[in-house]
């Protein structure tokens, strides 16, 4: 079931592998990120319709656009690295010197073809190269940030309980329906309303399903968080991006913390020298340098 208690969600968290703590999100940054969703993606009524063919034909097949941070969107920027989301991955991971290394905006339709359910599995496989480790400064976080309301009907992610999963060998990152049709039966969903987010382990089964009501859509960011100085976890390189206008536009409004979130050398740390503060700074014209300066 979704709390709204951290603690409760950590607590879920640790023993089961995942949960979905509601009002993480303000109802004015779930309005502002709407305002920004159709920039992105065709609506509902826009998909169902056909409005735009050739804009929908990227929906109806596998690899649908997936658009990765910085978002043009100073809306949907905040809610991937806002203050509660940084809180709440400070929280879970039991550190203050986190980092995040994925964040993109994902969409979902009705009658998209091709649909097809997946099969239970772990993410591990494709954020780490190596195996997840549960303890504090190892273990990294998952999440989905709801900009919609997620429910059965809209393809709320299934879920397994890590305690009923314990004996599998670490390998096995698929289960097929056949050989674990008692963990299918034992699903759980993931349900919440807009604003909430999904918090999930790397190690816990779970599988997105067909949407089932006819004419909607389902809207999330797919953030995840890991502890610094864990360099063999990753997914999205994100100097790659900083050329992008939409990274300038980010640095207007970033604060020390969100750059530390993202690997910016934090206030204090050797990099800085004069030289490289002036660089840094000519760099971005915008950015308040006066964290960095300070010290």
């Amino acid at each position: 079931m979704p709390t709204t208690s951290v603690q409760e969600c950590k607590r879920q968290w640790d023993a089961v592998g995942w949960c979905v703590i509601e009002d993480v999100l303000s109802a004015a940054e779930v309005s502002a990120a709407a305002e920004a969703l159709p920039h992105l993606f065709p609506t509902a009524s826009e998909f169902a319709d056909d409005v735009d063919p050739d804009r929908n034909a990227a929906f109806r097949r596998d690899g649908a656009p997936q658009y990765q941070f910085p978002f043009d969107s100073a809306a949907l920027n905040q809610c991937a690295v806002g203050e509660a989301m940084l809180d709440l991955a400070a929280t879970l991971l039991e550190t203050n010197d986190v980092r995040l290394y994925q964040a993109m905006a994902v969409a979902k339709y009705a009658n998209a073809s091709p649909e097809h359910e997946q099969l239970l599995h772990v993410d591990y496989a494709n954020h780490t190269l190596v195996v997840p480790r549960a303890d504090v400064g190892f273990q990294h976080l998952e999440t989905f940030v709801y900009l919609t309301d997620v429910t059965p009907e809209t393809a709320a992610t299934r879920f397994v309980s890590r305690e009923l999963t314990g004996d599998i060998p670490i390998e096995r990152t698929y289960l097929h329906l056949h050989d674990y049709a008692d963990l299918y039966a034992a699903e759980e969903c993931a349900v919440g309303p807009a604003g909430s987010v999904l918090v999930y382990r790397p190690d816990t089964f779970h599988r997105g399903v067909q949407m089932t009501k006819d004419r909607a859509a389902r809207f999330m960011l797919a953030v995840a968080f890991k502890p610094a100085l864990t360099d063999w976890i990753g997914y999205h390189a994100l100097p790659a991006r900083a050329e992008d206008m939409s990274w300038h536009r980010f640095m207007r409004h970033a604060t020390a913390r969100q750059l530390n979130a993202l690997g910016f050398p934090q206030p204090g740390d050797r990099y800085w020298t004069p030289e490289t503060l002036a660089g840094v700074a000519a760099r971005y014209p915008s950015l308040d340098m006066t964290p960095w300066q300070s010290r």
